[in-house]
């Protein structure tokens, strides 16, 4: 599983990476790749600046301009985990 977190760095695109460390370390899962991708021009391939943060799994734009709640977050990773 690859997850990037699109962000320039902000507050929110640190949140949410932290967050997803989080949940990754209570399913005990170390095998997934994250990256961060704060280069602007690569996140403008996804979505508007104005959109971040933004977060793929898997190749596939899940969230943008929010952080996800702990509960949702761990739903779409449980389901990709499951995989």
């Amino acid at each position: 599983m690859k997850i990037e977190i699109l962000g320039t760095g902000c507050y929110k695109c640190i949140q949410l990476e932290s967050l997803i460390h989080e949940v990754l370390r209570d399913v005990r899962r170390t095998d997934v790749e994250i990256q961060r991708i704060d280069n602007e021009r690569a996140i403008r391939k996804f979505m508007p600046l104005d959109e971040i943060p933004g977060l793929i799994i898997d190749g596939h734009l899940v969230s943008t301009a929010r952080i996800p709640d702990r509960a949702t977050l761990v739903d779409w990773l449980g389901t990709k985990l499951e995989a």
